[in-house]
């Protein structure tokens, strides 16, 4: 699969704690995708969105606001995806 498959509201990443976090955060999950061994989760939106930009600061510097445990269940679900049809 190439990135340049998708569609262009389509915003996708291999990070699978990253990916239980935008899930919580409220953007909406679409699918799994594959390449080789690596497993990608699609969500609704771009890359270049304020939205996404403005999730992925906040994440990646430690200033995400989520339920603790919606997170937890969230990572559960997102690894159960990455074991489907192997």
């Amino acid at each position: 699969m190439g990135k340049n498959m998708l569609p262009t509201d389509t915003y996708r990443t291999s990070d699978l704690y990253y990916a239980a976090y935008l899930k919580v955060a409220g953007v909406p999950f679409k699918d799994t995708a594959r390449d080789g061994n690596r497993v990608y989760f699609l969500f609704e939106g771009t890359e270049d969105s304020l939205a996404m930009r403005d999730l992925k600061s906040q994440f990646f510097n430690g200033k995400a606001k989520v339920s603790a445990l919606e997170y937890k269940q969230a990572i559960q679900t997102m690894k159960s995806l990455t074991h489907m049809g192997n």
